[in-house]
């Protein structure tokens, strides 16, 4: 075999040898283009990148890439499933709405339906009617007549105690054949009893034996004395403490004393009506109003403990508020006037509160009427609020500090000042008090 000066190869071996060489030969050729390539190839990156970094318009740095899409569940999750995971993670907010909204629903729906319920008084199986109401307040009192027409209209016999033909007369107006006027002396003592003894002889002279009248309840409206204008203790005449002591404490105590032995053998109710927006805050300057309402309040509690061991009997005392007026302005104002001819010029307790011809914002009186029916025909006691404002006052007059009722009172005195500067100098009461004597009647035919 030839070499490759042109010889030829003696062995196997000179061949193993020649081929060996050739092989490290081309290897080393192989490593010298591959560092030839990478050394060219590293001066063109470097260009590049010197190229890239010396230019203006080039970004600086690689922008972030957007947010991923929401998944698909997410976006598609209805307000169903948003609510109830909302609820799932806010159990206790849930709950207290959830309780708040029921008791709500359910204290507007059983007092809706207490509202349209048929009030009726009982009456006998032939259509008579057998019970008796005796409403003692005055009959020139709007308050009064609208009590007493709705009595009426709700199947009771009421009586109103009067001690003047002109009152008489009043009730007698009305032509109505289930109100009567009852005649009532409390100044003398004798003609009170005979008339006493008189009205207690209808229960055991009725014309059908089979169905006896019946006394279901006795009302009791005392009414609160009003002075034109506040006024302090020391410039209180004597004249004026005996006026208002007689006829706001000792004639409504006399004529319930003549009542009680019949109301006992009835087992009759007691229904005390009175008002206590003013009374409950005992305001300075009020000393006629305050006296009397503390000694209305202490009878009435006193009654209360004496009457206990009579559980057939109860003893009600209805708080009174704020009430709307009604359109009836031309009974308002005869009633206004015969109350100034029944006490006379000099001793008129009427106050411009009264007088005062604009309607108030309260409760509306067929609230007072249907809880006198429930109070008459149910069998609870204790104290009733009816009226706007009555219970926030009385509870405000128990746990408000003295200092700063005088601080509310000062304010609403400013201001009626400024209302009746507005008005052109018309006198305004501004003790802030017995809006519920401001009441006008109603019509006889308001709906039940």
């Amino acid at each position: 075999m030839p070499d490759s000066n042109g010889g030829s190869f003696g062995s196997i071996e000179d061949l193993l040898s020649y081929l060996s060489a050739v092989e490290s030969t081309v290897e080393n050729e192989v490593e010298r283009i591959a560092d030839s390539l990478d050394a060219v190839t590293d001066r063109i990156s470097a260009s590049l990148r010197s190229a890239i970094g010396d230019s203006a318009w080039f970004p600086q740095t690689k922008p972030s890439r957007p947010p991923p899409p929401p998944a698909l569940s997410a976006r598609h999750t209805g307000y169903f499933e948003a609510s109830r995971d909302w609820i799932s993670r806010h159990r206790a907010v849930t709950a207290a709405v959830v309780c708040f909204l029921s008791t709500g629903a359910f204290l507007v729906w059983r007092q809706r339906r207490a509202n349209r319920a048929k009030r009726r008084a009982k009456r006998a199986k032939n259509g008579q009617r057998t019970e008796i109401v005796v409403l003692a307040g005055p009959p020139s009192a709007p308050i009064t007549r609208s009590l007493s027409l709705d009595l009426e209209r709700r199947g009771f016999i009421v009586y109103i105690p009067v001690n003047s033909l002109v009152e008489e007369r009043l009730i007698q107006a009305e032509s109505k054949a289930d109100i009567h006027p009852l005649h009532l002396d409390v100044t003398s003592p004798s003609s009170l009893s005979n008339t006493i003894r008189k009205f207690t002889a209808l229960f055991e002279a009725s014309n059908a034996p089979k169905y006896p009248l019946h006394l279901t309840s006795f009302i009791l409206l005392p009414q609160t004395p009003s002075a034109p204008q506040p006024q302090s203790i020391a410039h209180t005449s004597a004249e004026s403490w005996s006026d208002a002591l007689t006829t706001h404490l000792l004639s409504p105590f006399t004529l319930l004393q003549a009542f009680i032995p019949l109301i006992s053998s009835h087992k009759a109710s007691i229904l005390f009506l009175s008002p206590v927006n003013t009374p409950s805050l005992s305001p300075p300057q009020h000393a006629l109003e305050n006296v009397v309402a503390g000694g209305m309040e202490r009878y009435i509690f006193t009654l209360r403990k004496e009457m206990a061991a009579s559980r057939d009997m109860k003893i009600i005392q209805f708080k009174l508020g704020a009430f709307d007026d009604a359109s009836d302005r031309d009974a308002f104002k005869m009633a206004l006037a015969l109350r100034h001819d029944n006490n006379g010029a000099g001793s008129d307790t009427t106050s411009p509160l009264e007088i005062e011809q604009k309607r108030t914002r309260g409760t509306p009186l067929r609230d007072l009427h249907l809880k006198v029916f429930d109070a008459i025909v149910g069998k609870r006691t204790g104290a009733v609020y009816v009226g706007r404002g009555a219970r926030v006052y009385d509870t405000l007059g128990k746990a408000m500090p003295d200092g700063l009722v005088k601080w509310m009172l000062g304010l609403q005195i400013k201001g009626k000042e400024a209302q009746k500067q507005d008005n052109g100098g018309d006198r305004v009461y501004g003790g802030g008090s017995s809006e519920w004597e401001k009441v006008d009647p109603i019509s006889g035919d308001e709906s039940a």
